[in-house]
């Protein structure tokens, strides 16, 4: 799993940074987290392709997060789509996607499967991926999201079960689901003696716009990224306070709080040219800190 910010600029764009959107890849699968101004471009630039789309996360409905939504499915329509997307969001996010597809003339030859929350909620459930959403404190309705990936089986030792006598084919199978098997010596072979412990699967945590919030500490509990705004350093806690973001300490307290193992701070206000001191105030709170780059990509 790996996160590529594609836009890490807040309420405008920079000649540096662009809108708010980051694309998690797991398994060849994208997640967009919002879409902001130029992700389009930054796709492309970062090499990432249309067809391997997943769905979209979207916080909330402000323009810096959500303008090129429209686009970003009228090119997966021209790439021939065809299989459902998720689109995840507050409520609105339905409407606005589909009064701009009639207002624009423009439709879809893939069903899109809107999931609108206000509430604690879970947005999709499959057999590898759980993503749930929670309610962040913006001056608009604002969700964040917790991306769950589910527990991988234990590493099968495949000289291990040949020395116990098992036949490879469906008994390895068995094996790997749990079950016991009976080896050629007659004796039971259970998959404790084959298979290792259960591995913990990578949880990652979105949380913006937002001040800092209960909320925001659970959805990223023990989590191994966070991702969390970071528009003010702290000598505008005031104006973070009023405009509904957070500081840069103010979000390192949140990845303190919910013990998580890493922190990336992104949404950095225009004013700032060098990300460095807002960088510098967060580590002082949570030193496992970095701050997100342009189209630079980061392992879960």
């Amino acid at each position: 799993m790996t996160l590529q910010f594609l836009g890490t600029s807040s309420g405008q764009p920079t000649l540096e940074r662009n809108l708010s959107c980051i694309a998690l890849v797991r398994e060849g699968a994208i997640y967009l987290l919002d879409c902001g101004e130029a992700a389009q471009i930054q796709f492309r630039r970062a090499g990432l392709r249309f067809g391997r789309v997943a769905g979209f996360l979207i916080t909330h409905m402000h323009g810096d997060h959500v303008t090129v939504l429209p686009g970003m499915l009228m090119s997966l329509q021209m790439a021939g789509r065809t299989e459902p997307l998720l689109i995840a969001g507050p409520p609105g996010i339905r409407e606005f996607v589909v009064e701009t597809s009639r207002l624009i003339a423009t439709g879809f030859g893939f069903p899109i499967d809107f999931v609108e929350s206000a509430a604690a909620a879970t947005v999709l459930d499959t057999p590898d991926l759980v993503v749930e959403t929670a309610p962040l404190e913006h001056r608009v309705p604002a969700m964040g999201y917790r991306i769950v990936e589910r527990d991988f089986p234990g590493r099968f030792d495949v000289e291990a079960a040949r020395a116990l006598g098992v036949a490879e084919g469906p008994d390895f199978g068995r094996l790997q689901r749990g079950e016991s098997v009976v080896a050629a010596d007659g004796t039971v072979v259970t998959s404790e003696q084959i298979v290792g412990v259960p591995r913990r699967g990578k949880v990652v945590a979105y949380c913006t716009d937002t001040r800092p919030c209960d909320g925001a500490v659970a959805l990223a509990r023990d989590a191994d990224v966070l991702v969390h705004e970071c528009t003010f350093l702290g000598d505008r806690e005031d104006d973070a306070e009023l405009s509904g973001h957070s500081t840069a300490a103010q979000a390192a307290s949140v990845a303190l709080r919910a013990g998580v193992r890493r922190l990336i701070i992104t949404h950095f206000s225009p004013r700032y040219s060098d990300v460095a001191p807002l960088l510098a105030e967060a580590r002082t709170v949570f030193p496992a800190t970095e701050a997100a780059e342009e189209l630079a990509e980061y392992e879960v």
